[in-house]
């Protein structure tokens, strides 16, 4: 008979922890969360509601979202949770390196590609390497002024089903 109650208890324990929220979802934290909807939209993920909020309250298998500009909050219960992402804020550091390490990546190609040396009317440098080099530095200071004036908030995953 004991042995029937531990095996009972180390089958349903998985269960249990997995109806709880980590506990980076606690009350004030931002997140945004992926549901499963019956209908397809037209745009969005498919099949899935993304929803982004504040947290009110997390009472065991059920987190409280408080949506903006919205009258009241949704429950919304762990078993329907298809993905969870906690908000790790608004960096202009972080989006201004990763805006100009993509703007240098895209100016080196595009004008490494459009370079021809005999012509005069269009990028000419002496050598490919060189075209690429100056679209680098181009697109790199592009990208971190834009990723300076408009940065974005990034996310951590925590939930993924």
């Amino acid at each position: 008979m004991r042995s029937l109650i531990v095996i009972s208890l180390l089958l349903t324990a998985p269960g249990l922890a997995v109806a709880q929220f980590p506990a980076e979802v606690h009350s004030g934290a931002r997140v945004r969360i992926w549901i499963p909807e019956s209908d397809r939209q037209e745009q969005g993920p498919y099949r899935r509601q993304l929803l982004r909020g504040t947290v009110e309250s997390v009472d065991g298998g059920t987190v409280r979202l408080r949506v903006p500009n919205t009258a009241g909050s949704l429950a919304i219960p762990r078993a329907s949770v298809r993905r969870l992402d906690v908000s790790r804020g608004v960096s202009r550091g972080a989006s201004m390196v990763e805006r100009a390490v993509g703007g240098a990546i895209a100016g080196a190609i595009t004008l490494g590609l459009m370079n021809d040396p005999g012509n005069s009317s269009g990028p000419h440098f002496r050598t490919d390497w060189e075209a690429a080099g100056v679209g680098a530095a181009f697109g790199g200071g592009f990208g971190a002024v834009v990723g300076l004036i408009w940065p974005y908030e990034r996310w951590r995953r925590v939930i993924r089903r």
